[in-house]
C-alpha cells in the first residue's frame, strides 16, 4: 500500500539531552518511511540531533529572550514554506507554535504536554493556562504522556475530552535491559562492593538534585556509605557542582555531564533515583526499571502510574531529605534479594512497549493530516 507523504513540523524550545528531546528522536527513528520530520528548534539545536538515525531538516530560531511577536510570523512562513501537514508543538516552552498556527489555516496543529518546569511545578499559572483553553479551538488534539497531565488538560485547564489523548511514553526494552557492566565500574574508578546509587536526567531545578546530595548525606552518616553518581547537563549544573563539593561526601560522588552510553550506566547502578518536584512521565524511569533496577522516586505525576510501592520501586514524598534517605538505607539494604527490578521490568515491557507508542504517534499524525 503506498501512502501519501505526510510532512510534520514539531516545534520545541531545544535539542538538547531530555526526556522530551528523546521521545521525539524515538518516534523519528522508528516512523514510517511516509513520515517526513523536521525539527523547529525555538532556540538552537543541541546533541540530540546526533541520535537521528534519518535525514531531518532543522531549522533553528535563534529567538531572544522574553516575547518576541516577529517570532510568530517568522513561524508561520516558515509553515507554509516547507508546505507542512501537522504542526507537534510541546509544553509551554513551544507555545510560539500554536500561536503561529492561529495565524494559518492549512496545517493540522497537535499540541503535546510532556511535564512542567520549576516556574510552575503544578501547572496553576493562570494567564498559561487561558491561553491552553482559548486556542484550543485551533488544536486537532492535545496529547498527555501521562494519565495525572491528562487529569489536569481535563480539569485544571478545561480542554474538552474529545481533544485529548494520552499517549504514554515507551522504552526500547532491547537496548535497557538487567545486567552488570563491572568493566564501566572499574573505569570510573568505582570497586565491584560499593553501593551505587544513580541518577540520570537534565540538571533543572524541577528534579531536585540538590535534595538527593542531601539524602546522601544524611546516609552516609550511617554504616551504609553510598556512591552517588550523576549524569546529565543542564541549567543548574553550577548549583549542582557546588553542592558536590560542599557535601564532602565519601565515596566521592561522580557527576558525569552527558553521555550517550546512559544504556550502560543503568548497568553500573545499584539504586536508581528520581526526587523531582513534578514530573510528566519520565524516559529514565522507563530506562531504569526496563534495566530492571530497583527505584526510589517521589510520589508525583506519572511516577506513581510506573512504581507501586514495595512491588516495583519505593515512593517518597517529594522535597523530604530524610525520608529519600530513609528509602536509600532501605534499597542498600535489600539489593542483594530485592526482587522491585524484576518485577519493574516485567511491568515495563508488558505496558509501555516502544513499538506501542510509535504506532499511536503515527495514527495520530494520520488522523490529523
Amino acid at each position: 500500500m503506498t501512502h501519501h507523504p505526510i510532512r510534520i513540523l514539531h516545534v520545541l524550545h531545544a535539542f538538547s539531552a531530555g526526556g522530551l528531546e528523546n521521545g521525539i528522536v524515538n518516534i523519528i527513528n522508528q516512523s514510517p518511511d511516509h513520515l517526513v520530520h523536521e525539527l523547529c528548534l525555538l532556540s538552537t539545536s543541541g546533541e540530540f540531533v546526533q541520535r537521528l538515525k534519518r535525514p531531518v531538516v532543522v531549522h533553528e530560531m535563534k529567538k531572544t529572550a522574553g516575547n518576541d511577536l516577529r517570532m510568530i510570523f517568522r513561524l508561520r512562513e516558515l509553515f507554509r514554506r516547507r508546505k507542512i501537514d501537522v504542526i507537534h508543538t510541546r509544553n509551554w516552552a513551544g507555545f510560539d507554535g500554536v500561536l503561529a498556527a492561529c495565524l494559518t489555516p492549512k496545517p493540522g496543529l497537535v499540541h503535546g504536554e510532556h511535564g512542567r518546569d520549576i516556574s510552575d511545578p503544578q501547572g496553576l499559572i493562570y494567564r498559561r493556562n487561558l491561553a491552553r483553553r482559548l486556542l484550543r479551538f485551533r488544536a486537532e488534539k492535545y496529547v498527555a504522556v501521562s494519565r495525572d497531565l491528562y487529569d489536569w488538560l481535563k480539569r485544571t485547564v478545561r480542554i474538552p475530552e474529545s481533544k485529548l489523548a494520552l499517549i504514554p511514553n515507551g522504552v526500547d526494552t532491547e537496548r535497557y535491559h538487567p545486567g552488570r557492566d563491572p568493566e564501566l565500574r572499574r573505569e570510573l574508578g568505582i570497586a565491584e562492593d560499593e553501593f551505587v546509587v544513580g541518577a540520570i536526567g537534565r540538571l533543572d531545578p524541577i528534579k531536585n538534585h540538590i535534595g538527593l546530595i542531601n539524602a546522601i548525606g544524611i546516609v552516609n552518616r550511617g554504616p551504609a556509605k553510598a556512591r552517588l553518581v550523576i549524569v546529565g547537563e543542564g541549567p543548574n549544573r553550577p548549583q549542582v557542582d557546588a553542592a558536590l563539593k560542599a557535601s564532602s561526601l565519601a565515596p566521592q560522588p561522580l557527576l558525569l555531564g552527558y553521555r550517550s552510553d546512559v544504556e550502560r550506566l543503568y548497568r553500573m547502578f545499584d539504586v536508581f533515583v528520581l526526587n523531582s518536584f513534578a514530573e510528566g512521565m519520565s524516559n529514565t524511569l522507563l530506562e531504569a526499571m526496563a534495566s530492571g533496577l530497583p527505584i526510589v522516586c517521589t510520589g508525583v505525576g506519572g511516577n506513581v502510574e510506573l512504581v507501586t510501592h514495595h512491588q516495583t520501586g519505593i515512593v517518597v514524598k517529594p522535597n523530604d531529605d530524610s525520608a529519600l534517605a530513609d528509602a536509600l538505607q532501605e534499597g542498600y539494604n535489600l539489593r542483594a534479594q530485592s526482587m522491585h527490578g524484576l518485577k519493574a521490568r516485567e511491568f515495563i515491557s508488558k505496558n509501555f512497549s516502544l513499538n506501542n507508542m510509535v504506532d499511536r504517534y503515527v495514527s495520530l499524525y494520520e488522523s490529523v493530516a
